[in-house]
């Protein structure tokens, strides 16, 4: 995707990944005028994006706040996911204790730390 914009008079040009352009957008447009002057992308994000600036009153600043934390949202959702999947194939012993492999135990709160990095993602992109 590439996105021009103007933020507080000053022209810019934003080029990666959608997510990585509403990231970068939300970081350095916070607290600022910001305006669409144009954007190239596949028609998938084209749609997206001008669905979501409709519903958001044209303001682009609140649709790549509510972009970026709805990728990040979407790996939250499969980061916890992975680790329920994990917790169940937890080992029973016949006293009806679990003991978990060490290896998924490692696996586990490694999942947790990245879902932690995540959720503190969130709260930062809110506008």
């Amino acid at each position: 995707m590439e996105l021009w914009v103007k933020i507080d008079g000053e022209k810019r040009k934003y080029q990666g990944s959608f997510k990585a352009v509403m990231e970068k957008l939300v970081e350095e447009g916070k607290g600022k005028k910001v305006e669409l002057l144009s954007f190239h992308a596949p028609q998938k994000e084209r749609r997206r994006l001008k669905r979501e600036l409709r519903a958001h009153g044209k303001d682009l600043l609140k649709t790549a706040s509510y972009m970026a934390r709805w990728f990040y949202q979407i790996e939250e959702r499969r980061l916890r996911r992975r680790i329920k999947e994990l917790k169940k194939k937890a080992k029973r012993l016949s006293k009806g204790e679990l003991v978990y492999d060490p290896k998924k135990l490692e696996q586990i709160k490694q999942l947790e730390q990245s879902l932690e990095r995540v959720r503190e993602r969130i709260k930062q992109l809110v506008v």
